[in-house]
């Protein structure tokens, strides 16, 4: 601020000074000008200026004492007051260089203040607001919620979860008598969504996998009648490079288009270039760019993960089992080496069949590009396995996702619709669970409702809940799958939903935020990697305001220990810090945000660290004890909307086998 202060002294003075002619007599100089510039192509606006001398004289100290004002109270609009003076002085020059040669390092000086300004503008963190929203959000009820009528004292299955694993299992079980419990006042566990003036916007996953046909998936989807409802973000995600990484990573970007040379052909790729220099120049954080053209850059990786495609051979499939195409020592092998060392460390992959090895190191900014892709899932590139990694990176990076409207709360809030209308499923919120006595014939399990108790005895049960309470309601699990369970990891999750006044970047799924770390930024190990917008989910609607979603994970070494549950003004602050920086790269002013909103799912997501995999922690932890089944997500190992489900079938269909119900068609699952 005193570099600005200084020059605001001076473009005031010097706009002071065109009062006085004796100080500077611009209708001379303009004349002298009008001399020297004869027979160059603004000749005639020299003329022109020169006979208006007295007119342009007072219109310039005007201009200069304003903008000298502007940069010293600092308003909103001294970026745009820096940028017209940068024009200003480009006039100067070109039309008295001739004339008074010494304006050029006079300008230039003044050109360099504005520049080191433009900079710190685009660096400042935007002072501090209050929003309508003073702590985390939490989910309200939607429906279920319903004491009576009374629940009948025995089913053929109870399920203990609500969320997206019990409602997929209860709805393969529709021809039995269904109970699901849940703890909160609504279901969907974390697949919700919200609305504001009936744009719906996400509070906990937004995207899974495009399905391929014949998929468990897109059968559930087909049930509940979202099979055509959900968008691809193929062509529309966008990618905020952080510019110095860029700048920095530039030999790794020429090398990738100079291998695909038909790209230079291309007017965008030559924008961008321009706007990565401009924006080095004058400080802009981010440079913004549609997906494709990244493609070059990360083309090797591209082609790699393109091996192990779902629709070959060498798909990781998880979880593993003997009829997958892979080994169990081939998946093994991979399974114990992190994905950081995997792909960035190629000296330490001796033992690692040629077959199976990447092609060459990648760079930096796939590392960072990986890096990020991982964090939206709170997997850690330098702890999650290579094969764990791969299968999550053929699906999330190079495969295609996929969103509805209120992202996957959309699945939940379907699910909930089809089980409402079958006779034989119960569901019930608000349960305070008691006890769990498993028998070998029936489960007898105690709960509350609003404080009135209840008995009931189920023929089978399916633990749809998160495993962590397991060693509580369930003591008499074996050693071994007690330990198993102790070993998943389990970490917070933070999503945040920024309202605004109006919507932008509607044609748009959203964007990657490209960056390195900065361990200096408050709350870093908890940083939003992505941004995706509510109002690109559902276009049709044409609504008058907006929402961006920020997946805020935890994920890192460092986060271990750290949570920010009793902090909420901290880390709405610093949400507002993030989302200001995006939105003024793109030239919007942060004040139309109107509230912030921030939800916390505590153990919200589980890990895969390396190694687990390979000693079957997750099996191990998911074995059937007498008549109880498990049906969470973590029975798979990743948190994804796609390993909740295939966990919920897979327990429906274990539980119709104990029945001795007949198999069906759709519980064939890819």
């Amino acid at each position: 601020m005193i570099v600005q202060r200084v020059f605001a002294v001076l473009y005031m003075l010097a706009g002071l000074a065109k009062a006085f002619p004796q100080l500077e007599n611009v209708a001379d100089i303009l004349q002298q000008a009008a001399v020297a510039n004869q027979g160059t192509w603004y000749a005639g606006a020299t003329a022109w200026l020169a006979a208006q001398g007295t007119a342009v004289n007072a219109l310039i100290g005007v201009a200069l004492f304003a903008s000298g004002a502007v940069l010293m109270f600092n308003p909103r609009w001294t970026t745009l007051i820096i940028y017209c003076q940068l024009l200003m002085m480009a006039g100067f020059v070109t039309i008295l260089h001739r004339a008074q040669p010494q304006v050029i390092l006079l300008d230039a000086i003044f050109a360099l203040a504005a520049l080191y300004m433009l900079r710190q503008q685009h660096h400042r963190k935007p002072k501090p607001r209050t929003f309508p929203t003073r702590d985390f959000s939490t989910p309200t009820p939607a429906s279920g919620g319903s004491v009576t009528p009374t629940l009948d004292g025995e089913y053929d299955v109870v399920i203990i979860g609500g969320g997206v694993s019990g409602l997929a299992a209860a709805s393969e079980l529709t021809e039995r008598r269904v109970l699901v419990l849940e703890k909160s006042a609504s279901f969907g566990g974390n697949a919700r969504y919200r609305a504001v003036n009936r744009l719906k916007f996400p509070i906990a996953g937004v995207c899974f996998q495009e399905p391929l046909p014949g998929s468990f998936m897109l059968q559930l989807l087909k049930k509940i009648g979202l099979s055509g409802a959900y968008k691809s973000n193929e062509k529309d995600t966008l990618v905020f490079f952080d510019t110095f990484l860029l700048l920095r990573c530039l030999g790794e970007v020429v090398v990738g288009f100079l291998k695909q040379p038909v790209y230079l052909l291309k007017p965008a790729v030559w924008r961008l270039t321009g706007q990565l220099f401009l924006h080095a120049l004058i400080g802009k954080p981010y440079v913004i760019a549609a997906k494709q053209l990244g493609d070059p850059i990360f083309a090797d990786l591209y082609a790699f993960l393109d091996t192990f495609s779902p629709r070959g051979e060498r798909y990781p499939s998880l979880p593993w089992t003997p009829q997958s195409t892979w080994s169990k020592a081939n998946m093994a092998l991979l399974d114990t080496i992190p994905l950081y060392t995997y792909l960035f460390e190629p000296h330490k992959l001796d033992q690692i069949p040629a077959d199976l090895r990447p092609p060459r190191k990648f760079g930096k900014l796939v590392e960072n590009a990986v890096s990020t892709t991982l964090r939206v899932e709170c997997l850690d590139i330098r702890e999650v396995s290579a094969y764990v990694g791969l299968h999550f990176l053929v699906g999330y990076l190079r495969g295609n996702l996929v969103t509805l409207p209120g992202g996957n709360g959309s699945i939940s809030a379907g699910l909930l619709d089809y089980l409402e209308e079958q006779n034989n499923v119960r569901l019930q919120s608000r349960v305070q669970l008691q006890s769990i006595t498993p028998g070998g014939d029936e489960t007898v399990i105690r709960f509350s409702v609003n404080g009135a108790a209840s008995e009931i005895r189920a023929k089978q049960v399916i633990w749809a809940a998160p495993k962590t309470h397991l060693p509580t309601w369930l003591p008499t699990l074996p050693k071994e799958q007690l330990a198993a369970i102790r070993q998943i990891r389990h970490e917070d999750y933070y999503l945040a939903n920024v309202l605004l006044k109006k919507p932008i970047l509607e044609h748009s799924f959203g964007g990657y935020l490209i960056e390195p770390e900065n361990t200096r930024t408050p709350y870093y190990w908890s940083k939003a990697g992505t941004c995706l917008i509510a109002n690109w989910m559902d276009n049709r609607l044409s609504a008058e305001t907006g929402v961006l979603t920020l997946l805020k994970p935890t994920t890192r070494p460092e986060r271990q220990g750290r949570t920010a549950q009793n902090e909420f003004p901290a880390l709405q602050q610093q949400t507002y810090i993030e989302i200001a920086k995006v939105l003024g790269n793109m030239g919007i002013d942060a004040d139309i945000i109107e509230d912030i909103q921030i939800w916390f799912w505590p153990a919200g997501l589980v890990t895969s660290v390396a190694g687990q995999q390979a000693q079957g922690v997750f099996h191990q932890a998911s074995r059937p004890f007498e008549n109880i089944h498990f049906a969470n997500q973590d029975s798979v190992g990743i948190g994804n909307i796609e390993s909740a489900v295939l966990a919920g079938l897979n327990a429906a269909k274990a539980v119709r086998e104990r029945l001795a119900m007949p198999v069906t068609p759709a519980e064939v699952m890819s």
